[in-house]
C-alpha cells in the first residue's frame, strides 16, 4: 500500500496469516494478533509487501466521527491528527473479545441488524480508549492554534472539502492561494501535515469509495470522472490505497 491519509482515525487488527509492519509518520509499527493499531486522522501511513512474507488478513475500520461521537463523548476529537497519543496498543481480553465477535458476525450466514453490528463496534472503540486514553479537548486545541495554521491555506482546504475540483492540481492550488508553487507546498504542509498531492489522493480515494459503491456507474466511467487515463490506472491507484481493486471491493461489499 501506497504512502497515503485518511480524514477518519481508523483502527487496525490482524486476523491471520504474518505479521507485518505499518509506516505511520516516519517509524514503522508491527501488526500482529496481539495488538491493535491505531491511526490518527491525516496521518500518513503505508506498508511496503515483501516477497518473503507469507498474506495477512486484516481488518480495519473506518468510521464516521459523528457516529464515534454519539458513541462515546470520548470520540468528541477524533479528527484531530494528534487524537491518539500512541500507535499500537497491546490486545486487553475484552478488546480481543470484541474484535472476534464483530469477525464471527461477519461471517454469519444471516448477518446481525445494523444496530447489533454498531454496538459490537462501538465496543472495540470504546474500550480502545479505556486502554489508550485521548489527549483532552482543551490540550488538542491548544495545539491547533499553536500549528499557526495559515488562514490561505485554510480557504484552499475548505474549498476542496466543500466540492472542489478534484482535477486541479497543486499548481491550481497554489494560484488560487496567491502564493508561489514553493511557498504554498511548504506551508500547506506545515498546516496539514500532508503534501498538497496527498491531500488531493485522500480526496480522489473517498470519491472512489462513494462512487464504487454504486453498482450502476462503471469503472471505466469513475476513471474518467477523477481524471485518469484508463481504468487500468484507476485499478493501481485504487489497489495501491486500498490493498485490492476496485472491482474486487464492488463484489465484496456490504454497506453496514
Amino acid at each position: 500500500m501506497v504512502l497515503h491519509a485518511h480524514r477518519e482515525c481508523h483502527i487496525v487488527f490482524k486476523i491471520g496469516g504474518a505479521d507485518i509492519e505499518f509506516g505511520v509518520g516516519a517509524k514503522e509499527y508491527p501488526v500482529t494478533a496481539q495488538s491493535a493499531l491505531m491511526i490518527n486522522a491525516w496521518e500518513p501511513h503505508y506498508y511496503h509487501y515483501k516477497k518473503t512474507e507469507a498474506k495477512t488478513v486484516l481488518l480495519a475500520f473506518y468510521l464516521n466521527p459523528h457516529w464515534l461521537k454519539e458513541v462515546d463523548r470520548r470520540f468528541a476529537a477524533s479528527t484531530h491528527p494528534k487524537f491518539f497519543e500512541r500507535p499500537v496498543e497491546v490486545l486487553s481480553h475484552r478488546l480481543a473479545r470484541g474484535r472476534d465477535d464483530v469477525l464471527d458476525a461477519l461471517t454469519q450466514v444471516e448477518p446481525p441488524s445494523v444496530q447489533e453490528m454498531e454496538n459490537l463496534i462501538a465496543i472495540i472503540f470504546s474500550e480502545i480508549l479505556t486502554l489508550s486514553p485521548p489527549r483532552n479537548l482543551l490540550q488538542l486545541a491548544s495545539e491547533r492554534l499553536e500549528r499557526d495554521y495559515d488562514a490561505r491555506i485554510r480557504k484552499i482546504v475548505e474549498r476542496m472539502l466543500e466540492g472542489g475540483d478534484l482535477l486541479c492540481g497543486p499548481e491550481d492550488m497554489a494560484c488560487w492561494s496567491g502564493l508561489s508553487r514553493a511557498q504554498f507546498f511548504r506551508l500547506f504542509k506545515k498546516t496539514t501535515g500532508l503534501p498538497p498531492t496527498l491531500f488531493l489522493s485522500m480526496l480522489k480515494m473517498e470519491t472512489s469509495l462513494r462512487k464504487v459503491a454504486q453498482r450502476d456507474v462503471s469503472l471505466q466511467d469513475i476513471a474518467f470522472d477523477l481524471g485518469f487515463d484508463t481504468a487500468g490506472n484507476f485499478t493501481r491507484f485504487f489497489a495501491g490505497t486500498q490493498g485490492f481493486a476496485p472491482s474486487k471491493y464492488r463484489k465484496i461489499l456490504e454497506v453496514v
